[in-house]
């Protein structure tokens, strides 16, 4: 402390002291009296020195107590008296001014810390947080050890003085590694669910079924080995698993490597085992944890299957869903659903039906299907979009050529005006509360009905009073044309809602191409009874030729991606119809498997994702805020650049790739 005391309020002469040292030096070869004399002087004018630099330091020391008084004598002992290691030190340079001994023994250095900077200490000591007036701790390693340091500024008296820094370092080593071990040994519960088990027991004998089930419970109990957790069949294709945070680590790093040593189980007739795990972590009750687990494994089924998906204190995460799913709805599932909402409609005193944001021909469709059940049970319902911003304006003028469809298109914000308790609101073609036309309106209805294919995403509308999400179906026409089929009868129909329907079949399915099971064979004929004509549905999806040349323009400055995904940025801004359209002529192309077409929309960018079920474009732009289903994918980053958001696509799809 004394030597940084002399350097702040004693001149230096020691340069001076030299210069004569060496001007004796110099002149006793020649004239050693004259040497000896200087000599002499210059210990007397060093004494002289030290004497009056010792007076000068007690007058300071003396004037500072004086008019600091008691209370900063008090601060300044308990300063250099305190436990914890202190040091205080230059804001600008980092020149360590004053520390207490036990922050000197901290350090080998020791002493010599008083000629060091801090940098030279702790060269990952960001001390900037304490100049921005951060109260904060923060924690640095500094010989090898973890120390919190708690810290604060000041500024120096005189003209021009610099700040200076005061911090206290607590020793948090041995703390750290007791909160290692505790966070190491949470409690991880994780449910596990074979998606296909009643495909594999469908066919062969007794024996072959328990071969198959044996195989199963083999796989997942060399998954579990060496974990130290707790592995439980409670049902005959649920399992229940508990282990704690380490294991659950390993895991992640393995990217849940039983998603697909699980397919190496076959069944005699070809189908391939497939399993889900759910989560939940990070919560402070058992109870709790296993509730979690279950919802993240009803996230994972409503996804599609083959997937992990965790749910801790924040929010959910993915892992796996890259795989084809294969379709297990069952017509009892519709029957129910179809009976429940009607009901909800019967005692519902005003109905409204709402897509997503740029309604397509999908949304409108079943939204026309929606209308129709409603006038079925003596209720009339509207349709909620947005008239200009719509990508389905073709199919609305038909519609609204209707006398049934009079007055039955009102904006969100008049829905929202309107809306009256009691009202009940059924949202098509999204599962997601920021896509919907309008989200006043989603927030002010109490009951609120859900049809949807997409599969769920993280941020999905909870607490619906119906939930009819079908990720294996192939569009939302798709489900609303089955619910139709047990609310009315194909002559209640009109022929411009039949024709919606299937529009929104057609558009989804690409024309019968894509995603087209047997249920949508089945769903297209039941409009064909009630009188769609597939010649007029073709005439919605005609373009004019300006849309057609925006197309191939795109197409042509589309690159390869890992030899089999087209990326192409559209430099123009082109609509999102025309955008769509190109990446599915992209997939006509010899050796693409999958598309994405990035485009400029308002002050953001906007994505369109097409695969010919390969490659899952919906996990590819989820990580980009997108959503969708494995073959048709979509989103929009706001406040980017096209170049910005190709290179986090480029990334998002090298990440899809990797091992």
């Amino acid at each position: 402390m004394h030597k940084k005391l002399s350097r702040l309020i004693e001149p230096n002469l020691q340069p001076y002291f030299f210069c004569l040292a060496t001007f004796a030096g110099i002149t006793a070869p020649f004239q050693p009296v004259l040497a000896a004399v200087e000599l002499a002087a210059l210990v007397l004018l060093y004494l002289l020195y030290r004497s009056q630099s010792t007076r000068r330091r007690h007058n300071v020391m003396r004037y500072i107590e004086t008019i600091t008084g008691g209370v900063d004598s008090i601060s300044k002992n308990s300063m250099l008296n305190t436990p914890l290691p202190v040091v205080v030190f230059q804001a600008d340079s980092g020149e360590i001014i004053w520390a207490n001994e036990g922050f000197t023994g901290l350090t080998e250095a020791g002493e010599d810390v008083l000629d060091m900077r801090m940098s030279e200490l702790a060269p990952d000591f960001d001390y900037q947080w304490i100049l921005e007036g951060g109260q904060a701790r923060r924690s640095t390693e500094l010989e090898g050890k973890t120390y919190l340091v708690y810290g604060a500024a000041s500024r120096g008296g005189g003209r021009g003085a610099g700040q200076t820094i005061t911090a206290y370092f607590v020793d948090f080593t041995e703390s750290r590694h007791m909160q290692e071990l505790y966070e190491a040994s949470r409690l991880v519960t994780s449910v596990l669910v074979v998606d296909n088990y009643e495909e594999l027991m469908k066919a062969g004998s007794e024996a072959a079924k328990s071969a198959i089930r044996a195989k199963i419970d083999e796989q997942i109990n060399a998954w579990v080995t060496g974990s130290g957790g707790l592995l439980l069949k409670y049902t005959r294709d649920r399992y229940l698993f508990v282990s704690d945070e380490q294991f659950f680590r390993r895991m992640v790093e393995e990217k849940f490597s039983v998603l697909e040593t699980i397919h190496q189980v076959v069944s005699e007739d070809g189908v391939a085992a497939s399993l889900s795990v759910g989560i939940g972590k990070d919560w402070d009750s058992c109870e709790e944890s296993f509730r979690w687990a279950e919802k993240s494994i009803e996230m994972a089924l409503s996804r599609g299957g083959d997937q992990a998906v965790v749910r801790d204190s924040l929010d959910f995460q993915f892992y796996g869903g890259r795989s084809k799913s294969t379709e297990k709805r069952t017509k009892v599932k519709s029957r129910v659903m179809a009976k429940a909402l009607g009901e909800l409609i019967a005692d519902a005193g005003q109905v409204y039906v709402m897509g997503h944001e740029y309604a397509d021909m999908d949304a409108v469709g079943a939204a026309a299907g929606v209308c129709c059940a409603a006038r079925k049970k003596g209720k009339k319902a509207q349709i909620v979009i947005d008239m200009e911003g719509n990508n389905a304006r073709p199919l609305v003028r038909k519609l609204e050529e209707l006398p049934e469809y009079r007055d039955a298109f009102v904006s969100g914000p008049d829905a929202f005006l309107h809306a009256q308790a009691g009202a009940l609101l059924v949202v098509v073609d999204t599962n997601r509360p920021e896509l919907v036309e309008n989200r006043q309106l989603l927030d002010a209805c109490n009951r609120v009905a859900v049809i949807d294919h997409h599969r769920r995403a993280a941020d999905y509308i909870e607490n619906a009073a119906l939930n009819f999400h079908e990720p294996y179906a192939s569009s939302a026409s798709e489900l609303v044309t089955e619910l139709l089929q047990y609310l009315v009868e194909p002559s209640d129909l009109l022929r411009g809602e039949a024709e919606a329907l299937l529009a929104g079949i057609v558009l989804d399915t690409k024309n019968f191409s894509m995603r087209a099971g047997s249920r949508t064979f089945e769903a297209a004929a039941f409009l064909r009874r009630a009188g769609a004509d597939p010649a007029e549905v073709r005439r919605y999806f005609q373009s004019d030729l300006p849309s057609m040349i925006q197309r191939y323009d795109i197409i042509r400055c589309a690159k390869m991606v890992h030899g089999d995904i087209a990326v192409a940025v559209a430099e123009r801004e082109v609509s999102r119809v025309t955008a769509a359209k190109a990446a599915d002529d992209l997939l006509t192309l010899q050796g693409i498997q999958a598309s994405v077409v990035l485009y400029r929309q308002g002050n953001g960018v906007s994505m369109s994702g097409r695969s010919l079920g390969e490659i899952n474009v919906q996990v590819i732009l989820e990580s980009l805020g997108g959503g969708g289903n494995a073959t048709s994918a979509g989103g929009h980053v706001p406040d980017s650049g096209l170049e910005e958001v190709r290179s986090r696509l480029l990334a998002a799809i090298d990440s899809y790739y990797a091992p």
